[in-house]
């Protein structure tokens, strides 16, 4: 059973419970008809089933905390770096990824160890699982030729490193398969990926990992 399912039967169990009180609280006014008292209590409980469902969904939107709470070791919400090499070559990049109830999307770009930019890329699916694993695909363009790639990424996150009960992973591996044009069936085969804490903006992260190259 997920997390929203979960929540689904918290939010059932209130509606319940509400049902129960409204209908005995309306049973002994006896100046209140049978039919009456089963539209009053209809309507006002599909009424709250409605309003804490509206209520769940606007406070977990607005705290990190609580959405912390309701993804756990899946909570990605944020900025990551990574780095990899090629052919003895170093790429680094970062990941931004965005996060609600239902949904996660990830934007970012790659940069050579001087900072410049040499590739961008988009997730255009949701995380999915597959054999055990999270897997997510995305639309990647190379800055100098302009091609077109598509790549399919496994997610191996690691719960453990989440540094405390509201909090989401802080470091995960990725393996990167790319299929279009000349890197078709590339692999990227060990992303080291970091969540970036405190308060630095974007351009003080890539200067950080770039070790204070000028962009």
């Amino acid at each position: 059973m997920n997390a929203f399912e979960k929540i689904n039967i918290a939010i059932l169990l209130a509606t319940v419970s509400y049902i129960i009180a409204v209908n005995d609280l309306l049973s002994r006014m006896d100046y209140i008809e049978p039919t009456t008292r089963w539209v009053i209590t209809v309507l006002t409980s599909v009424g709250l089933f409605r309003l804490l469902f509206v209520l769940f969904f606007w406070l977990v939107k607005r705290s990190d905390i609580l959405l912390g709470l309701y993804h756990r070791e899946r909570f990605l919400k944020g900025v990551w770096t990574y780095r990899y090499d090629v052919d003895g070559q170093e790429h680094l990049g970062i990941w931004r990824i965005g996060q609600d109830l239902t949904s996660i999307s990830i934007t970012g770009y790659g940069m050579d160890p001087s900072g410049r930019i040499d590739s961008h890329f988009r997730s255009i699916s949701q995380m999915f699982e597959h054999q055990g694993v999270d897997e997510i695909m995305f639309s990647r363009t190379d800055s100098n030729s302009g091609d077109d790639h598509f790549a399919k990424s496994t997610l191996y996150i690691d719960a453990r490193s989440r540094p405390n009960w509201f909090s989401g992973p802080t470091f995960m591996r990725v393996q990167s398969v790319l299929y279009g044009f000349e890197e078709a069936g590339s692999r990227h085969a060990d992303l080291i990926l970091r969540r970036v804490e405190g308060e630095m903006n974007e351009a003080e992260i890539v200067e950080s990992l770039c070790g204070g190259a000028i962009m």
